[in-house]
């Protein structure tokens, strides 16, 4: 399958909410870890970062629906928020 490289997000955490908001749009989103067959993970966890690759098809869409979502202001009530 040929693939292309979307974006890089610090861990799992990350990679799991840009899966999912790539799935809600009808896109299939891959992620690879560092290192042969991901063994690095293995070793040092996601510290490397975890890359999101998609189908060069969607590349496009999906770059556009990341640079257009925004979680800021959505949760507010995380510790050491500003709205007291």
């Amino acid at each position: 399958m040929n693939l292309v490289h979307l974006v890089q997000v610090y861990n799992d955490l990350e990679a799991d909410i840009v899966e999912g908001l790539l799935k809600d749009h009808g896109i299939v989103a891959i992620r690879k870890y560092k290192g042969t067959k991901g063994y690095m993970k293995v070793i040092m966890g996601t510290a490397l970062g975890v890359d999101i690759y998609v189908k060069p098809d969607d590349y496009k869409v999906a770059k556009e629906i990341l640079e257009n979502t925004s979680l800021e202001g959505e949760y507010l009530d995380y510790p050491g928020s500003d709205h007291d």
